[in-house]
């Protein structure tokens, strides 16, 4: 058994051992690992990152194109969201304070977070502007009257 690590062992760390030419040898990724494969000193890669915690198995392979792509949807959806918040947040002023306005709040958080922030921005304050004046301001009106 010791007879045939050697011999793997020798085959991994010289690459001229193992192809029988004058080919040049390289240093392999590591050094005195004995292994079975039947070309291992072939391969010269890193393979720590693929099991290590928290690292992506594979590389990301998009297309630039499909990034930019994927970039202007993702904004044109926040801003089509920022608008709809808006006027979810103007409607809060006259109908149902306390739901349309929390829903604008968190729609123009959304927007916001997409990339729509001026459009996300006033959704939030103008919704949360009233659904604070519904729940603060309005029952200290109808309790001093």
């Amino acid at each position: 058994m010791d007879d045939q690590v050697k011999r793997d062992d020798d085959i991994y760390n010289n690459h001229e051992l193992k192809t029988g030419s004058d080919a040049p040898a390289f240093a392999p990724t590591n050094v005195g690992t004995p292994t079975n494969l039947p070309n291992a000193g072939a391969f010269n890669e890193e393979m720590g990152a693929d099991f290590a915690y928290g690292m992506p198995a594979a590389a990301d392979h998009r297309p630039a194109s499909g990034m930019a792509a994927m970039d202007a949807d993702t904004e044109s959806s926040g801003t089509a969201l920022g608008w709809v918040a808006l006027v979810f947040a103007i409607a809060s002023w006259f109908i149902w304070p306390v739901l349309i306005g929390a829903t604008a709040a968190v729609l123009g958080f959304i927007a916001y977070r997409r990339g729509a922030r001026g459009l996300g921005g006033w959704a939030m304050g103008i919704g949360l502007v009233a659904l604070a004046l519904n729940l603060i301001i309005v029952p200290f009106y109808y309790a001093l009257t």
